[in-house]
């Protein structure tokens, strides 16, 4: 694995509750039985000026230096507008997204590990949704890697369909090329979801 991406411990294990590192992470089938953590609300708002430093932070221990790609073409989070999740204790979670031509995409979704599986990155969705609505988009995007096998099934059980497999198009931006990802499937792929307001 020369040149491998060791992604940042950014997933919760459903058994133990330890953090573990992304390509140590599997894929288990489990009943209903896990465990839900039951934690105040969060307040997902606009992030304002002192929030952005504290999001971002965010979407790089999620990301690391990957370089994120939406229809085949480079993008950062930083191009797009923020929301942030704020619990009680601060910032942990964040939503970049920008208007790509006639609808709402989202670059990027990111919450702190600890605060995983609390339900914040569904309030975030959900905010991001109304936010589309005001804005008189009638169509979210979101753009994934082949690798993200927690993305794929996270928005499809928020009713986002798949609408598109870009080939290559992540591997083609990749600046150290060979890189693996979640369980160690390497990241070449772009995955688009959708989903009609």
């Amino acid at each position: 694995m020369n040149d491998a991406f060791r992604g940042p411990a950014v997933l919760r294990c459903g058994r133990c509750g330890r953090i573990a590192g992304w390509d140590d992470a599997r894929v288990q089938i489990v009943c209903g039985c896990r465990a839900r953590l039951e934690l105040p609300p969060p307040l997902v708002r606009e992030a304002g000026e002192g929030d952005r430093a504290r999001a971002l932070d965010i979407f790089s221990r999620e990301f690391g230096d990957r370089q994120l790609v939406a229809a085949g073409k480079p993008v950062s989070v930083e191009d797009g507008e923020l929301l942030v999740g704020e619990t009680e204790d601060g910032i942990a979670g964040a939503l970049s997204w920008r208007r790509l031509g006639g609808v709402f995409h989202i670059i990027a979704l990111a919450t702190d590990p600890l605060w995983q599986r609390s339900g914040l990155g569904g309030t975030l969705l959900a905010e991001a949704e109304l936010i589309a609505k005001r804005h008189a988009l009638a169509r979210v995007l979101v753009t994934i890697t082949n690798d993200n096998i927690p993305a794929l099934y996270f928005y499809q059980r928020q009713g986002y369909r798949l609408a598109a497999v870009l080939p290559n198009s992540v591997a083609a931006h990749d600046r150290t090329r060979n890189r693996v990802g979640f369980a160690g499937i390497a990241i070449r792929d772009e995955i688009q979801l959708t989903k009609d307001l």
